[in-house]
């Protein structure tokens, strides 16, 4: 197996959303700041998807309440167990999901979420290095 973190490859991030508008921008932020992207509108198609292919993903951006039997915050628990490599970010514009007992590797980020945050969790998160990898479009600050 190749590994998914080698120089000639993108991470790869699973996003999971159900609203189609949302899934579409986060895909696109990270797809144009490099970084390859597979959608899934449930938590349930996501499991499938990792099932077949976790060893080529390496971070998980989650919606906390996506429909079905298995919301955002079941998803980050079998994923921390099953696949514990894959790191787990998960996101809600409720201000109830507010997560206590997440595992170390799930992070939570209140929606609506600023492109610079995701982009710099997910970069830490993929193992790239510090400006390294994938940055933000559009910024260009000065030290």
């Amino acid at each position: 197996m190749s590994d998914a973190n080698a120089p000639d490859r993108k991470p790869v991030i699973l996003v999971v959303e159900d609203e189609p508008d949302e899934r579409f921008l986060a895909a696109s932020l990270l797809e144009e700041t490099g970084f390859a992207v597979i959608e899934a509108e449930t938590a349930d198609h996501a499991l499938a998807i990792l099932n077949d292919r976790a060893d080529e993903v390496s971070v998980v951006f989650s919606d906390v309440r996506t429909p079905g039997p298995i919301g955002g915050f079941e998803l980050a628990r079998i994923i921390g167990v099953t696949w514990p490599r894959v790191r787990v970010l998960l996101t809600s514009g409720d201000a109830g999901d507010q997560p206590s007992d997440l595992r170390v590797s799930a992070t939570f980020i209140p929606k609506p979420w600023r492109a610079q945050d995701i982009l710099a969790w997910v970069q830490e998160a993929a193992g790239l290095p510090p400006g390294g990898g994938p940055s933000v479009i559009g910024e260009r600050r000065g030290d």
